[in-house]
């Protein structure tokens, strides 16, 4: 690990020792970060790049995350809320549709809304049994439309 990933904050002079506390510059500078570990299996981690995380979902005080893994997508946990990693994720890719869940825009289809069930571009599903907001509906819908025009070129 290279010293310069790091940097000094404070020091504290005593008669016996000099004491320096040391700061990640990635917990200074959230909007930075470049990798996010999360667990697959217990004490077996991967790293994942916001862009790779399609949705994620609330368990108490872990979240359970659809990370794109290769040509697949696999289930995987990080010790978190969805506050605290949506602090930390890249501002305007996320939304977040409720309490329980947030969603990255980029790998986003739309909404059946008789089934509940919410697509991605690669047409695979997740099932959404809580409430999304007709605001937010409307907004994903709108989101839809306007991409599909562009890709029409429309």
């Amino acid at each position: 690990m290279d010293f310069n990933d790091y940097r000094l904050s404070d020091s504290i002079n005593t008669k016996k020792s000099t004491f320096v506390t040391v700061f990640n510059k990635t917990d200074l500078a959230p909007t930075s970060i470049e990798f996010i570990r999360f667990e697959e299996k217990k004490e077996r981690y991967i790293w994942a790049h916001p862009d790779e995380i399609c949705f994620v979902k609330s368990a108490d005080y872990y979240v359970k995350s659809l990370i794109k893994y290769g040509n697949q997508k696999k289930w995987l946990t990080r010790h978190s809320t969805l506050k605290e990693l949506l602090d930390i994720l890249p501002v305007g890719i996320f939304i977040r549709l409720n309490k329980f869940y947030l969603l990255n825009l980029n790998y986003f289809s739309h909404i059946n809304e008789s089934e509940n069930l919410l697509y991605f571009n690669d047409d695979s599903s997740i099932a959404i049994p809580h409430r999304i907001s007709p605001f937010l509906r409307h907004l994903l819908k709108s989101t839809y439309t306007w991409n599909a025009l562009y890709e029409k070129g429309l």
